[in-house]
């Protein structure tokens, strides 16, 4: 009898041992689809600027650091859990230079909270003038949380030719500062690891630039 009472059972346990085996699968590849899901909303492609060039470049701007309107020296990796906006130009520039800077200002205040996530950064190509206390006084008409960075000549070059940007003095007998420095006058944004990721070229809005900032910094 207990023979025959096994026998009737075995099918319905190897049944529900099925069902569990299959609840368990079921619950596994679930969790795959969730945990992959959430993987790629974190690391997955980052939308396209609409507006700015994509650069995604793969390797990394070489940490350097120099004097800053902070009082002391940064360096780019101070600034690791950031998006860096950096832009390289003068105090005595007559237009290029003040226009940027006013959008760009005006893009942070955009940006609202998500301001937090990056830091500006102005590096000076006219040394020789701009001291730590200009650029201090000349980007206090611009935001706050503008940081001024100044190198010697060498330095400047070095730091430069990395971002693609060049600039050069240029003698003006009608200038009233003696001579204007003609340079590129891109915006550059540098992911976290200080990989290039989006150039703004000249005349990209504020408004053009907190939506891409948005974009990439997502």
């Amino acid at each position: 009898m207990q023979t025959n009472a096994q026998s009737e059972l075995a099918p319905q346990i190897q049944r529900n041992v099925h069902s569990r085996n299959l609840l368990w699968a079921s619950v596994i590849v679930l969790g795959i689809l969730i945990g992959g899901w959430a993987l790629w909303s974190r690391f997955g492609p980052r939308p396209a600027p609409q507006f700015g060039v994509p650069v995604n470049a793969s390797k990394a701007i070489a940490d350097f650091r120099l004097d800053s309107t902070l009082g002391h020296p940064v360096a780019l990796s101070d600034f690791a859990d950031r998006y860096l906006v950096v832009y390289f130009g003068y105090t005595t520039c007559p237009d290029v230079c003040p226009t940027t800077l006013a959008d760009l200002g005006k893009a942070e205040k955009l940006l609202g909270r998500e301001a937090q996530r990056i830091q500006m950064l102005f590096i000076t190509v006219d040394p020789e003038r701009d001291t730590i206390e200009r650029m201090r006084d000349y980007l206090a008409f611009f935001g706050p949380n503008f940081i001024g960075l100044r190198g010697s000549l060498e330095e400047t070059e070095t730091i430069a030719s990395q971002f693609g940007v060049v600039y050069q003095k240029q003698f003006h007998s009608a200038s009233a500062t003696d001579y204007l420095m003609d340079h590129s006058a891109a915006v550059i944004v540098l992911d976290p690891q200080r990989r290039p990721l989006v150039l703004f070229p000249y005349g990209v809005s504020a408004e053009q630039l907190a939506s891409d900032l948005k974009r990439v910094i997502r």
